[in-house]
């Protein structure tokens, strides 16, 4: 099944992640997808809380059975296909921050949370989740965000149909899944690294396992985890063990 061909649609629900877990538990087939209008949970990284205003973003997830394990670039696979979506539906392009914000004119328009499932070391299912802010005006953001967040409306300034975004975003993540299944890691790095918000060279703050660290950016490695030059010595964190301080 193509990722895209069968979508549930639910009103109201805490996390659609939490129900693409429930779907994938009970047989649920690869490329499905959840898809709400309101997010009473809605999930961010390190345990944060999404902001799923009703009716005004797009908040889907999607249910994928890789065939590989390693897993650890199906997050930049995810992201490219959510920006070609988007660019191909709405004529704007917008910039990935690692590891999953999406920026547009300086502003976070959504984000994406990947979870998986795991019994020992054999992979049983990975979920895609995916917020969009779409037709959010400034003032529906809560007051810690409302310097730094936006939504595609305010920036194309025209109505947008979420429906079809929704289907763009779809086909953009079979493509970019199918690379991901091939084993075209490099394609993937060389695009997400095109595509990204930190360029080679720049740098950049961050807390790294709870100490203040500063270094310029030298890209990713084949694990995803991002590449810092602190005082001349290279050195790779995962998402979970840095927090870049430059927005």
């Amino acid at each position: 099944m193509k990722i895209g061909e069968k979508i549930h649609r639910v009103q109201t629900c805490p996390s659609t992640n939490d129900l693409a877990k429930e779907l994938a538990e009970r047989g649920a087939e690869q490329g499905e997808v959840v898809v709400c209008e309101e997010q009473t949970k809605g999930k961010g990284t390190k345990g944060r809380t999404w902001h799923s205003l009703p009716g005004k973003g797009l908040y889907f997830s999607v249910l994928l059975f890789p065939s590989r394990s390693d897993i650890s670039l199906l997050p930049l696979a995810a992201s490219l296909a959510v920006r070609e979506g988007i660019l191909e539906e709405l004529n704007i392009m917008i910039s990935l921050r690692w590891p999953n914000d999406l920026i547009c004119d300086g502003l976070k328009i959504g984000g994406i949370l990947c979870e998986s499932s795991f019994s020992g070391k054999r992979l049983n299912y990975s979920i895609i989740g995916i917020g969009i802010n779409v037709k959010h005006k400034k003032n529906d953001f809560p007051s810690e965000i409302k310097r730094t967040a936006g939504s595609l409306e305010m920036i194309c300034k025209k109505s947008i149909d979420k429906d079809r975004l929704l289907l763009s975003v779809c086909f953009y993540m079979e493509k970019w899944y199918r690379l991901f299944l091939n084993i075209e890691d490099q394609i993937l790095m060389n695009k997400y690294l095109e595509a990204s918000y930190y360029h080679i060279g720049n740098e950049l703050k961050a807390e790294a396992k709870g100490t203040p660290v500063s270094g310029l950016f030298k890209g990713l490695d084949r694990e995803g985890k991002v590449i810092l030059e602190i005082n001349g010595r290279e050195e790779r964190f995962l998402s979970g063990e840095i927090r870049i301080i430059n927005s």
